[in-house]
């Protein structure tokens, strides 16, 4: 299993509200484990190029992985507001590998860092990071920095 989806896989199991975890949501924390990683270990726990978007980081790998790998489900549903989002969930069946420490710690920590802010702090929150703060839209970011 690739770096990438024991990432989402770990986040969907363990983050304690589900029905917050969109596909935006979910990106984002990706994101932030990337980001805090690092930081702390001086290399992403995945290979994604991160671009910046209008909304901030943002790819599609997130999304295709939710709806190409058997271990999730992507269900289209509705926000509180009424807008369109792409939920992402683990499958009953999903069965996750042990992680490495140094791993999990990471996502634990993006996970404790993030599970009690609304949305709207929750962006505030990734906007904040150096790489969204001192980077550029329509460019990638270097999470180095």
């Amino acid at each position: 299993m690739n770096n990438l989806t024991l990432t989402m896989a770990y986040i969907c199991k363990h983050y304690p509200y589900k029905q917050e975890i969109s596909n935006a949501r979910l990106t984002k924390m990706v994101y932030l484990a990337d980001f805090f990683s690092v930081q702390e270990n001086g290399n992403q726990l995945t290979n994604i190029q991160w671009y910046f978007d209008n909304y901030g980081p943002y790819v599609d790998n997130i999304r295709k992985e939710a709806e190409d790998n058997h271990l999730f489900e992507a269900v289209s549903s509705t926000t509180i507001y009424g807008t369109p989002k792409l939920q992402i969930k683990l499958t009953k069946d999903a069965e996750l590998p042990p992680l490495q420490s140094e791993m999990k710690k990471i996502l634990d920590h993006v996970i404790e860092e993030t599970k009690h802010l609304n949305w709207n702090d929750f962006i505030n929150y990734v906007y904040n990071t150096s790489p969204v703060k001192n980077g550029h839209r329509y460019t990638y970011l270097d999470l180095s920095k």
